[in-house]
């Protein structure tokens, strides 16, 4: 297993080295990144700056926090949530095991807080601190690893709200957590969801276009008309915006599973400019068409087309 996952991300170097230079993610000047907060209700906030979205509820005896972007950023985070609370982060989930969304595990560790997350993403980040190609995306301390994990799902009763943290395996990684803010009716989905452009999958580590489709369809069912969706990247939105978005990824699966059925290499593919009719909505954002297209592409020739190609 630990042979097969130093091989994936060999291939997930190789296959970035391949992708457009506009697929590689530019670091800013973290001096000139600023952190916005959005109340949205009921103790509930979301804080944004350069990274993952973060969810915030502030309650009796402390903060829980989910996801806390890039480790420079941490210092404007903590000062923005003095500003809506003066209790300490208490917990902090990581939703899945990129850089973007638990860097400054350390540095919230440091500060008290607990670091929680699922079995398979405590997995990955603890061998990730044994690949050398690997230590410099998750950092040789303990401290980054979380402390406490869990299997199918857990429960936070703090204050007036109730908290579920639940595991969906293998949607944009193998160790997704989709954390459920009960009372305040609002869902918070990591990189399982983006709101308003391409998606990113990660394919070596678990990631698939099949199971996001199907777990926008859970999604939906969780959701009902007044909830509020924090998504991995882009604004707060409902569940009609889910749907939506589950059927712009439909047409991008059909359209790479005719290619694939017809032969068409992943050159070829990328030639045809498969998705030039949903950039203008979907693309020229954080994820290119082209790599959306190879990830599709390494999805479903490595893992199968099981679904019927129309």
């Amino acid at each position: 297993m630990i042979f097969r996952q130093i091989a994936a991300w060999a291939l997930v170097l190789v296959t970035l080295i391949a992708f457009p230079a506009k697929a590689q993610i530019e670091l800013p000047d973290w001096e000139t990144v600023k952190i916005s907060t959005e109340n949205l209700g009921h103790g509930v906030y979301m804080l944004q700056g350069f990274g993952g979205n973060i969810g915030a509820y502030v309650g009796q005896g402390g903060v829980f926090l989910v996801d806390n972007e890039y480790a420079p950023l941490s210092a404007k985070i903590m000062a923005a949530l003095s500003a809506i609370s003066d209790q300490p982060v208490r917990f902090v989930v990581n939703t899945h095991w990129h850089r973007d969304h638990r860097g400054g595990n350390e540095n919230f560790v440091n500060a008290g807080a607990m670091i929680i997350a699922h079995d398979e993403t405590r997995r990955i980040m603890a061998l990730a601190q044994q690949t050398p190609d690997m230590q410099s995306e998750i950092g040789p301390s303990i401290q980054n690893l979380p402390a406490i994990t869990y299997d199918k799902a857990m429960t936070f009763h703090l204050g007036e709200e109730i908290i579920e943290v639940r595991y969906v395996p293998n949607v944009h990684t193998s160790g997704d957590s989709l954390v459920i803010f009960k009372n305040a009716n609002i869902i918070q989905t990591g990189d399982m969801y983006f709101n308003g452009f391409y998606p990113f999958i990660d394919v070596p580590f678990g990631g698939s276009i099949d199971n996001m489709i199907a777990f926008y369809d859970d999604l939906y069912a969780l959701a009902d008309a007044d909830t509020k969706i924090i998504p991995g990247h882009g604004s707060v939105a409902n569940r009609e915006d889910v749907r939506a978005y589950q059927n712009m990824l439909k047409v991008v699966r059909t359209r790479v599973s005719r290619a694939i059925a017809k032969g068409l290499s992943l050159e070829d593919l990328n030639a045809a400019k498969p998705l030039a009719d949903l950039d203008p909505e979907w693309g020229d954002n954080l994820i290119t068409a082209d790599w959306l297209l190879n990830m599709v592409y390494a999805d479903l020739t490595t893992h199968g087309m099981k679904a019927a190609v129309k």
